[in-house]
């Protein structure tokens, strides 16, 4: 493939590239970055690459798209911690409040809901963070049981039991 076809090439299927690694990593930005590593590796070995087969480029394109987006999920930084609130969502949320009580009531909520993520991840780190991985990351839970190298069911199990313990630990600091 020489630059000319390379970049028809790339013309034709960037957009593709970063839509799956989009659907990967839930954040436009990042697919579009993991997109042009993509790239730059196709350009490393464009004269290896055969445009004369469109379905195998394509295919090509949707595997190393989803590789570079899994690696990106695995890499150290992106294991940071997260915070299952997040400030500006909140503050909308309570902007929106019709009352003073209910902003109150929206502040509080929070406030209890992050001390018991706290608390939870002090206690076990490991239902911790597959619970804000898949339910506040929405990472798919088959991707988080591959990355723990566990099953899926594993990860379900761990998720409900966080939700039962989150729920108990909810209504102490409540007094309900």
């Amino acid at each position: 493939m020489n630059s000319e076809e390379f970049r028809e090439f790339y013309q034709e299927y960037f957009e593709f590239s970063k839509r799956i690694a989009a659907g990967v990593v839930k954040n436009h930005s990042t697919a579009e970055d993991i997109s042009q590593e993509v790239f730059c590796y196709f350009y490393k070995i464009k004269e290896k690459l055969d445009n004369t087969n469109e379905r195998k480029l394509h295919a090509l394109v949707v595997v190393e798209s989803t590789n570079k987006a899994r690696d990106y999920l695995r890499k150290a930084h992106v294991k940071r911690e997260v915070s299952p609130l997040d400030e500006v969502t909140e503050r909308v949320r309570v902007e929106k409040a019709e009352s003073v009580e209910a902003m109150v009531i929206g502040i509080e909520t929070c406030e209890y809901m992050n001390m018991a993520l706290e608390k939870l991840r002090r206690k076990n780190q490991m239902n911790y963070e597959i619970f804000v991985k898949v339910k506040y990351m929405d990472i798919p839970p088959e991707m988080v049981a591959e990355e723990y190298e566990i099953t899926k069911n594993n990860v379900n199990n761990r998720i409900l039991r966080t939700r039962l313990w989150l729920k108990k630990e909810l209504s102490k600091m409540y007094g309900d």
